[in-house]
């Protein structure tokens, strides 16, 4: 008999660790979800829209790909080209313009661009809310 309890025992433990684990995964999903379903991840920061400064007057938005001009995107894409592809080459990754275009354009993929006074854009960051070894994480 003794041996069969500890063998239910360490069932019981084995099921609730799991079930533990599943309910912290699930919470960590929840808030990267909630993230995700945002509007406008800004929109509790207005000060950050705008930046008037040192002679630069511009208006900051956010946006998910899914609702970005696709010559902004195309623009985005371009500039990382001109900016970053000697970088990646002599990296051990290498340049995979394909590959760095369907990052760019991955339905989970959010823009902050900055853009003139004319609404050309000028500057831009790329991000992702997503999950890693079972942790939330922003990649930028």
């Amino acid at each position: 008999m003794g041996i069969t309890h500890r063998k239910s025992n360490r069932a019981k433990e084995k099921k609730a660790r799991r079930l533990e684990e599943r309910a912290a995964m699930d919470a960590v999903c929840a808030k990267v979800d909630a993230a995700n379903k945002l509007d406008d991840p800004l929109a509790a920061f207005p000060a950050f829209k705008k930046y008037d400064r040192n002679g630069l007057n511009l208006q900051i938005e956010c946006k998910r790909v899914t609702s970005l001009n696709p010559l902004s995107v195309e623009w985005a894409f371009e500039l990382t080209r001109a900016n970053m592809q000697t970088l990646y080459e002599q990296s051990e990754w290498g340049w995979k313009e394909r590959e760095k275009r369907e990052e760019m354009n991955d339905e989970r993929a959010w823009y902050l661009l900055a853009r003139d006074a004319d609404s050309s854009p000028v500057a831009f960051s790329h991000f992702r809310f997503d999950v890693e070894c079972g942790e939330e994480v922003l990649y930028w």
